[in-house]
């Protein structure tokens, strides 16, 4: 499984929207989930070993670490008009969940991911009355023009596609069991993600996570890292880097500021982990705006 993990494509956000118009992607996994929206044209694909064919309108979703490809179309055409696709790629923590006590959106993704009653493949007569193509337009366009509040709107519009696919998934027959590996970093009373998210400004005891956790520190820190492609650390780091994006895009900060802000023992440890994560410096990054 090694050799096909995409890893020219980590995400550097938690999130990412383009729009794409080739026919065949090599076989490879990945830690975050995927979703194609095809517009027009036709696309071959295979998740799993299983096959399938897209027409205008379908869509599907890929889970995280589903070996999946695209594939050249069995049956070639002159007439075959070239693909344009929308795809979405994101990362389970932004999910929102407005309703206390319901079922956690990450929980029931992962769910889906083991349930033959939740397929990949989503059909256009399955979205005929929901908007899931203008949700990709918008995702696309805020992420790419990075207007204040932008992160919000896109994880909001990806909460309501994979509501839409649940929903689908349930008239398909799919249950909801809360037996679930996401279980053991998520409870009605803990989150793990949602307390790093909460206290990422502070100094975080991996220790004290994985005490909630019922595990001892080399448990937790192995669950982990198999659960999200990430060490618990470089989690906190990614996250804190996320926060920091926002104030150096739509504030004028200086970099101390922010290094405090977002839990980074000084400018330098700052900089040197948003090199790290992103590729580029914080003041790149700020230029890149104006």
């Amino acid at each position: 499984m090694d050799d096909l993990f995409e890893y020219s494509d980590i995400l550097n956000a938690p999130f990412q929207a383009f729009s794409g118009d080739w026919m065949v992607v090599k076989p490879h996994w990945h830690y975050f989930t995927e979703m194609v929206y095809l517009v027009k044209g036709n696309l071959f694909g295979e998740v799993e070993g299983k096959q399938f064919s897209m027409n205008p309108g379908d869509m599907v979703i890929f889970h995280p670490k589903q070996i999946h490809s695209f594939l050249d179309y069995p049956v070639k055409s002159s007439e075959m008009e070239k693909p344009l696709f929308y795809v979405i790629k994101f990362d389970d923590m932004i999910l929102s969940n407005t309703t206390p006590g319901s079922p956690k959106l990450p929980r029931m993704l992962d769910n889906a991911n083991h349930s033959e009653n939740a397929m990949n493949l989503i059909t256009a007569e399955e979205l005929k009355y929901n908007p899931v193509m203008l949700f990709f337009q918008n995702c696309i366009w805020e992420t790419h023009h990075k207007e204040f509040g932008y992160d919000i709107k896109v994880a909001s519009m990806i909460s309501l596609i994979i509501t839409e696919l649940i929903r689908i998934w349930f008239r398909r027959g799919f249950k909801f069991s809360t037996k679930s590996t996401f279980d053991q970093f998520s409870t009605k009373d803990f989150s793990v993600l949602e307390y790093i998210d909460k206290h990422s400004t502070e100094n975080i005891s991996i220790e004290f996570l994985a005490s909630k956790c019922g595990m001892c520190y080399s448990n937790f820190a192995k669950q982990f890292k198999a659960q999200f492609g990430k060490t618990c650390k470089e989690y906190i780091e990614f996250v804190r880097i996320c926060k920091a994006d926002t104030l150096l895009l739509y504030t004028d900060k200086t970099l101390d500021y922010i290094s405090q802000e977002t839990g980074f023992t000084d400018s330098s440890h700052f900089i040197r982990t948003y090199k790290k994560i992103k590729g580029i410096t914080p003041k790149q990054r700020r230029m890149s705006k104006s």
